[in-house]
């Protein structure tokens, strides 16, 4: 991923989302959150759940070290879930800064 774009992060599911009462796409850099995205942020439909990042969010991004990504979710009978971590590289830019 690279800083000051805006990618699109796509996570399939193995049930359908409408099984979800709330869900969290989590980044995290250095163990600590840098970009907190809920459900009513993402576009959910069949088993997918789809966040687009902002340039500004992603330039908060240090390309210095790796970006984890994770959801967690809560279903409409109450079960708490948690995916694998996943962990991304994040890139340098030349031209900082929004454009």
């Amino acid at each position: 991923m690279f800083r000051g774009t805006t990618p699109t992060l796509k996570f399939t599911l193995p049930f359908a989302v409408d099984q979800l009462e709330c869900a969290w796409v989590t980044l995290a850099q250095n163990k600590t959150v840098i970009i907190d995205k809920a459900m009513n942020e993402c576009t959910c439909s069949d088993n997918a759940i789809t966040v687009t990042l902002t340039q500004e969010e992603t330039l908060k991004l240090d390309c210095n070290c790796r970006t984890e990504i994770q959801i967690r979710a809560k279903t409409v009978d109450g079960k708490a879930l948690a995916s694998r971590i996943f962990t991304v590289e994040t890139e340098r830019i030349l031209k900082d800064g929004e454009i």
